[in-house]
């Protein structure tokens, strides 16, 4: 089969494998399920200890933003 317009030549079959906008949906929605199947989860004690270490570097992260901002706070008052 040749495209007469741009003179390409375009197999036979082309129009075969085109699929329909639902036939994609579907297939994507298949595509996350057999996925998310494959998916290890955290135990419940896992989660707790995940969110435990980011609650406390969450934490010294902000004291130690807060200090920084006291002293350069300083520095600047005392160069004004």
């Amino acid at each position: 089969l040749q495209n007469r317009r741009l003179g390409v030549r375009v197999p036979p079959d082309v129009h075969k494998q085109e699929k329909t906008m639902k036939e994609k949906i579907i297939n994507y929605v298949n595509d996350v399920v057999r996925e998310m199947k494959k998916v290890t989860w955290p135990t419940q004690e896992e989660l707790k200890g995940s969110t435990q270490l980011v609650i406390i570097t969450c934490l010294i992260l902000a004291a130690f933003v807060y200090i920084i901002d006291q002293i350069l706070s300083n520095i600047i008052k005392g160069i004004f």
